[in-house]
C-alpha cells in the first residue's frame, strides 16, 4: 500500500509540473503588437471602396495632431487605412496643439467619397468643422487635424 502511495504521489508531482512548465511557456508568448509607426503609401495596395456605389478611387488623407496627446494620429491613420482603405499620405503635428475641436480640410472637391468620409467621421459638409480650402495643392485630398475632442471618433471606431 505505501509503495502504490508513492507512485500516486510521484504522478501528481509530475503532472503540477507538467502543468506549470505549459502554463509558463504561454505567459512567454510574445502576443503580436501593431506597428502604428509605419504607413504603407503604396498605389499598389488594395484599398477597400468606402461604399459599393463608386468607384474604386479612394480619398489620400493626412492626419495631423492638434490635441499634442502621443500616438493619437497614428491610432487615427491606423482605423482610416485599415478599416476604411484611405490612403493616409503624412501623419505628423499641426501647425499647434490648440484644437479644441477636431477640423476637417478639404482641398479637393472632385471626389465623390468625401461626403461618405464626413459621415464615417461623423459630421457633414455644412458642419462647422468643416472647411473648405482650395489654395493649397498639397498631394492629398483631406486634411483632418485632431483636436481634444478625438475619443469620440476612436471610440465609436474601436
Amino acid at each position: 500500500m505505501n509503495h502504490f502511495l508513492n507512485i500516486v504521489i510521484s504522478s501528481l508531482i509530475l503532472i503540477i509540473l507538467a502543468f506549470v512548465w505549459s502554463f509558463n511557456t504561454y505567459l512567454r508568448q510574445e502576443t503580436p503588437t501593431k506597428d502604428f509607426t509605419r504607413i504603407n503609401t503604396s498605389e499598389s495596395t488594395n484599398k477597400i471602396k468606402l461604399f459599393e456605389n463608386y468607384s474604386s478611387q479612394t480619398l489620400s488623407v493626412a492626419v495631423l495632431n492638434g490635441c499634442g496627446i502621443s500616438g493619437v494620429g497614428n491610432s487615427y491613420g491606423n482605423i482610416l487605412s485599415n478599416r476604411y482603405g484611405l490612403q493616409v499620405t503624412r501623419i505628423e503635428n499641426a501647425d499647434n496643439f490648440n484644437y479644441e475641436l477636431t477640423t476637417i480640410v478639404i482641398l479637393s472637391k472632385d471626389n465623390p467619397n468625401i461626403e461618405n468620409l464626413l459621415t464615417i467621421l461623423g459630421t457633414n459638409m455644412n458642419a462647422g468643422n468643416v472647411e473648405f480650402d482650395a489654395t493649397m495643392n498639397p498631394s492629398e485630398d483631406i486634411q483632418i487635424i485632431i483636436g481634444k475632442d478625438y475619443q469620440e471618433f476612436l471610440n465609436l471606431n474601436q
